[in-house]
């Protein structure tokens, strides 16, 4: 199984937390590489394979047979798994329930995650060095960490991604050559830098030039363009909307596809990267999460999108932008959806700290007082085509699981996802989910 990205960040959260009992010690991470990790994986099945030609005992019509998992075969992944669960489960972690691949040690408070045959954890100095000392009697490994700054890297690298301990905490920011390619792959370079990575308006509409299709070698380039970008927007909301919109044409772009892709890689050339930090704060167990709608903001089909941020404090552990699936008859149908998808996305989020031995509880924001009036009646009233959804989430704020409070518009942060915004708005709504746009380039942990 794999981890979701915010266990990351969940991680790289606990080591900015400040522990209560020892106030003046800060949590260190560490990442340990296993080498071969799947020849440390039985085999449970008979396998057999052709042995090679280089084989000197082999006989003609003998085969091999596995005993322990080789790369490529089906039950490699699966067999490795089973191994780093069994080991970890020995040594007195605890795997988590619903995500396999996350476990918690409920003494010496480590959290970690497995991703493939790496091993990604927090914890103070001491529960690390035993941690890697257990791993060392099982593996052989590449171990890296930050925390203390006594001798260690001031960075680290994880799924790709820069993790670097400052004196304020920790900042974990994406890999800066998706930029760089991205960039190339459309010619870009030389291009002037756009400070916002989309418009609404007139200049969106198509017309007859814009709706021509993209001849067969281009609309290749343009999808494994907007792919790569599709998995950099996880590490950067700002392009989240913009990017979300050009995956929707994937499957038939057009001129005007490739003209608004042309102009998220320019905002991308002026703002290559986007810093999350997770400054040091003291521990808190609820989940703040922002919800916003664009009401009929396609303005070829009129569906709406529903767009939220998760934060811990002042750690932002997920955003996202989501074309909803039902056209919305009125924004405040729309606004009711995406705080239905809000509050799922908290749950979830709940379950993923639970899964790392902490606790949460999730509180809701929302600009949208129709909705909210919706949310709080009982019934479905007039509306009967909304019964589900509002009998759900009224359910969930009658038992006090996920509480709705009012915030002013300009000031939720999740009006970044939801449409294109401009220059002001993208800088504020950063600060305010502790992001910070950086100049010049990564250091040495991104291989630059």
């Amino acid at each position: 199984s794999t981890p979701p990205l915010e266990a990351l960040r969940l991680i790289v959260s606990h080591a900015a937390t400040i522990d209560s009992e020892r106030p003046g010690e800060r949590r260190e991470l560490m990442v340990n590489d296993v080498r071969r990790a799947y020849f440390y994986a039985k085999q449970q099945r008979n396998v057999f394979i052709e042995l090679p030609a280089e084989d000197e005992e082999a006989t003609s019509g003998e085969v091999g047979q596995l005993m322990l998992c080789l790369y490529g075969t089906r039950d490699a992944a699966r067999e490795w798994q089973r191994t780093l669960s069994t080991h970890l489960l020995e040594i007195g972690f605890v795997a988590g329930r619903g995500h396999p691949s996350v476990f918690s040690h409920p003494t010496r408070g480590i959290r970690l995650l497995v991703h493939g045959d790496d091993y990604f954890s927090a914890g103070h100095k001491e529960e690390l060095d035993w941690l890697e000392a257990e791993l060392l009697k099982k593996y052989e490994l590449q171990s890296q960490r930050v925390g203390n700054g006594e001798g260690q890297d001031d960075e680290l690298k994880i799924l790709n991604r820069i993790v670097r301990r400052t004196v304020a905490g920790y900042e974990v920011e994406a890999d800066p050559r998706h930029v760089e390619l991205v960039i190339l792959q459309t010619n870009q370079e030389k291009a002037r830098p756009l400070v916002m990575p989309a418009i609404d308006g007139k200049e969106e509409d198509d017309n007859d030039e814009e709706d021509l299709p993209l001849d067969p070698e281009r609309a290749r380039a343009y999808r494994g363009t907007v792919a790569r970008i599709n998995y950099l927007a996880a590490d950067r909301p700002d392009v989240q909307f913009s990017t979300k919109e050009s995956c929707r044409d994937m499957s038939n772009p057009t001129e005007g596809s490739w003209r608004r892709l042309e102009r998220i890689c320019r905002h991308l050339l002026g703002k290559p990267r986007l810093i999350w930090r997770f400054d040091l704060q003291h521990e808190t167990t609820v989940i703040d999460g922002f919800s916003d709608a664009n009401w009929a903001g396609c303005r070829r089909t009129r569906k709406s999108t529903s767009g939220g941020a998760l934060l811990i404090g002042t750690h932002l552990i997920k955003t996202y932008a989501k074309t909803q699936a039902t056209i919305a008859k009125s924004s405040a149908e729309s606004e009711l959806y995406g705080i239905v998808r809000t509050t799922c996305e908290g749950l979830g989020l709940i379950t993923l700290m639970e899964d790392l031995g902490a606790e949460g509880t999730v509180r809701l924001h929302m600009d949208a007082t129709a909705a909210q009036g919706v949310i709080d009646r009982r019934g479905i009233s007039k509306i009967r085509h909304l019964d589900v959804t509002v009998l759900w989430i009224q359910e969930q704020l009658a038992r006090e699981m996920a509480p709705i409070s009012k915030v002013l518009g300009t000031e939720n942060g999740a009006d970044l996802m939801t449409k294109n915004v401009g220059a002001d708005l993208i800088a504020k709504h950063c600060a305010r989910l502790s992001l910070e746009f950086r100049e010049g380039r990564a250091t040495k942990a991104a291989g630059l």
